[in-house]
């Protein structure tokens, strides 16, 4: 399914990059969390990049296309000598809980003339988020261990608004203003101090780690900023 989804993703963009009325946009957004959400993990913030590539509608204010994000809702640091039996020197262990969506977009202009255009959006596709950890002696040295703790896939939906302001007459893009609200399904995920490790007491294995699995949707208000320029 996630190679499916992945496939569908660089067919579109890549199809864009030959075609006429297609515009192509990045963005950087920060996520909020709200609702369900906020009472099962608190105030989590989520900063995410995404970039999306839209079809005008010929004759028509109306623009569809796909979105891809990836974002991250925490990372931790731990400088640990008690990871291997036999190893007591410090070892870097970093986790990140990461995000990554991939949704159909749906925008709207309406019929305002002036300097900034308005547009209403609609977003629905999946979101999977997965918590992956790092052992490593150093910042730069290659991983002692790599591995997922975690993951979980679930539907998406985002709905909001915002302006395009054009960047000049010789630059054909905009500078992009959004509001979005988005609403998951409940999915597993974890944040930032959810994973502890606990070193075997005897010193005879290796120790273990132990997760607190938090389960909620991912609801979010997301303001936005990004550019966006049209493909000829």
């Amino acid at each position: 399914m996630k190679k499916q989804l992945l496939l569908i993703a660089l067919s579109f963009l890549s199809i864009s990059l030959y075609g006429q009325d297609f515009i192509w946009g990045m963005q950087y957004k920060h996520g909020i969390a709200t609702g369900d959400f906020a009472a099962a993990a608190g105030r989590l913030q989520t900063p995410e990049f995404a970039i999306y590539t839209n079809y005008q509608i010929p004759n028509q204010p109306v623009e569809i296309g796909i979105s891809v994000g990836y974002g991250i809702n925490g990372t931790a640091l731990e400088k640990r000598n008690d990871l291997y039996v036999g190893f007591n020197d410090e070892l870097r262990l970093r986790r990140n809980n990461n995000l990554l969506s991939l949704a159909g977009v749906f925008r709207f202009f309406p019929e305002v003339y002036g300097s900034i255009f308005p547009f209403l959006e609609a977003q629905v596709g999946g979101i999977h988020a997965y918590t992956r950890y790092k052992i490593r002696e150093n910042a730069t040295a290659e991983p002692i261990e790599n591995e997922k703790d975690l993951g979980s896939w679930a539907r998406m939906s985002q709905i909001g608004g915002g302006v395009f302001i054009p960047l000049g007459e010789k630059i054909k893009g905009n500078l992009e203003l959004r509001l979005m609200y988005q609403h998951t399904s409940p999915l597993d995920y974890l944040t930032k101090n959810d994973v502890r490790y606990e070193p075997d007491p005897n010193g005879v294995e290796n120790g273990q780690f132990i997760y607190n699995v938090r389960r909620s949707p991912l609801n979010m208000i997301q303001p936005s900023i990004g550019i966006n320029f049209y493909i000829d």
